[in-house]
């Protein structure tokens, strides 16, 4: 295979001068991954849930500042933001103004309700145009009342056991704090290790992805220019066996993708406004060397069926498009489900960015192998009929 090796380092230094090489392979994917990350990446990536509420504690009891405090808590921690209003009108302003999404009413003698065991209700009133946010405040609330509910059954029980009334000195005399007794639940934080890539990681694999089928073609569409331009036929008669010559065209494309893609991941890596994180290393090194053999396979296919450079490329181009599509390197079309979710892994694109996926979390580098694999069947299938498709077409 020396001889291969050759054409392709002679092939690689030719294929330096051209400019569209760095273009289509550097620079036109960290432009858009950059552009789509700006564009999109705040809506996908976004760190809090955008819940905004109001409170109006008209009671001032214990019982409806433990619930106030619950809020205040979950503000700290960002799962939402709470802010307190003296009166129902000015809650119902802020609603107007598009300052919060909804509001809790707690109404005057809600600890009294609770301290003696009656029915007591906290009111929700949210913005008409913000219904998801008003059924999460509800939530909350649904939640508060249920501890009340459970507090008191159990309060009730044990007053009729013993044979007492039920007071806040009773209540304090079991050992509960009458301000916490309607709180049922707490608000922790937990590190989950998550399989999905964040908005600038998937854009900057996505471009990758999509860009590198049009930069491995300079190698294999290399043999239909040469084949036009005579000089294929030369190397044909040369000493040199059909297996360097088509080799060699494929160890171009392979030394220019696993480049090209090699730049763009250490590139959106560092640059200030991408720092996209891609995983363990040598995990990621498996999921581009698969990636990029499957794309070889793929062009090399495309090319074996073409007559001229020009038809190679166009087609080229074209399958190209659809398979990014379809694998949703430009948005997640495997969230859709349906039919589309199982199609979407007839393309390495998917696997490539599924492999990057499980990566995600801190996860080992072997959690690539299994996307790998699966690319490397496609480089294998597509490789081998390209490899015979060529070689029946220039046989002797």
């Amino acid at each position: 295979m020396g001889a291969a090796f050759l054409i392709a380092v002679k092939d690689l230094k030719l294929r330096f001068r051209d400019r569209s090489v760095f273009i289509l392979g550097i620079v036109a994917p960290l432009a858009l991954a950059f552009i789509f990350n700006v564009v999109f990446g705040p809506a996908a990536s976004g760190t809090g849930l955008g819940l905004e509420y109001g409170v109006v504690d008209l009671d001032r009891s214990e019982i409806s500042t433990a619930f106030v405090e619950i809020l205040e808590d979950a503000e700290r921690r960002e799962v939402l933001t709470v802010e307190s209003h003296a009166t129902r009108a000015d809650a119902d302003e802020a609603i107007a103004g598009g300052d919060i999404d909804a509001y809790f009413l707690i109404p005057e003698g809600l600890g009294q309700a609770v301290m003696t065991n009656l029915s007591a209700i906290v009111d929700v009133v949210g913005d008409i145009d913000a219904p998801t946010s008003t059924q999460i405040a509800a939530s909350f609330a649904e939640q508060f009342s249920a501890g009340v509910a459970a507090s008191q059954v159990a309060v009730a029980t044990t007053a009729q056991v013993a044979g007492a009334q039920i007071t806040p000195e009773f209540i304090a005399s079991l050992g509960q704090d009458p301000a916490r007794a309607a709180s049922s639940f707490t608000l922790s934080d937990q590190t989950a290790q998550t399989r999905q890539l964040d908005a600038t990681t998937f854009f900057s694999a996505g471009m990758a992805a999509f860009f590198l089928f049009f930069t491995v073609q300079f190698g294999v569409l290399g043999l239909l220019e040469e084949e036009r331009e005579g000089t294929l036929a030369r190397l044909f008669a040369a000493p040199i066996s059909r297996l360097s010559v088509i080799g060699g065209k494929a160890i171009l494309s392979f030394a220019i993708g696993v480049m090209s893609m090699g730049v763009l991941v250490v590139a959106t890596s560092l640059l200030p406004g991408l720092g996209a994180d891609w995983g363990a290393p040598l995990g990621v090194a498996v999921l581009v060397m698969a990636g990029v053999l499957s794309a070889v396979g793929i062009m090399g296919l495309v090319s074996s069926m073409a007559r001229t450079p020009e038809t190679a490329g166009n087609l080229g181009s074209i399958i190209a498009v659809i398979l990014a599509m379809l694998g949703g390197a430009f948005f997640p079309i495997g969230a859709a489900g349906g039919l589309l979710s199982r199609l979407t892994y007839v393309t390495p694109h998917a696997w490539f960015l599924r492999g990057l996926g499980d990566l995600a979390g801190e996860a080992a580098w072997s959690e690539a192998l299994p996307a790998a694999g699966a690319m490397m069947g496609f480089a294998l299938v597509t490789g081998v009929t390209a490899w015979f498709l060529l070689r029946r077409r220039w046989a002797r």
